[in-house]
């Protein structure tokens, strides 16, 4: 009977028995709103091509670690709506596809970086704990879009290939619109 008590819901919960910083690193895997948008701006990167936007990574690391730092300072503030409305964004840029001028895949990234790493705030940690589960979300924020580019840019030439991520991209960009009026509509 033990399972019928509900427990205390919250937004960033920490997974048991795991340290400050794995739990930081796998916050962006079990947070739906960041991973779509990580995934999304690795495809979107990965279909620019990466000469296109090799200078688009560190402008995307360093953007994070400018949101990490902003969140222990304006920690707890609503943010993820403002994550769901850059992954539909990013989707749609997936869905359509242009050959943008890198300084526009920089702005892309950069923004994107800002915005998950602002909405990576730990409010109930303080401390060595705190700084343990953002770096560990910094890892893992800087990690995840890795790999969708690098296997969109390992099979760009492939035609269906690209159109199969554009069907994802448009994909990202509904569920995010979903997602997003869904906790529109919950917060009436």
């Amino acid at each position: 009977m033990a399972w019928a008590v509900p427990e205390i819901a919250v937004a960033h919960s920490p997974i048991e028995g795991v340290n400050d910083f794995y739990n930081g690193l796998l916050h962006p895997v079990f947070v739906p709103a960041h991973l779509m948008l990580l995934v999304g701006l690795g495809l979107f990167l990965g279909l620019q091509g990466y000469r296109r936007v090799e200078a688009a990574l560190p402008v995307f690391f360093v953007a994070t670690v400018v949101g990490l730092m902003a969140s222990t300072v304006g920690g707890g503030m609503a943010t993820e709506t403002i994550v769901l409305i850059w992954a539909v964004l990013v989707g749609l840029l997936i869905a359509a596809a242009p050959t943008l001028a890198p300084a526009w895949s920089w702005a892309v990234a950069a923004v994107a970086g800002v915005v998950l790493g602002f909405d990576s705030a730990q409010t109930e940690l303080s401390g060595r704990p705190l700084i343990m589960a953002l770096a560990g979300s910094g890892v893992g924020i800087c990690l995840l879009p890795l790999y969708p580019m690098m296997l969109v840019g390992r099979f760009a030439e492939v035609t269906w290939l690209r159109i199969g991520v554009r069907i994802i991209g448009s994909w990202i960009a509904a569920s995010a619109l979903l997602t997003l009026a869904l906790s529109l509509v919950s917060t009436r």
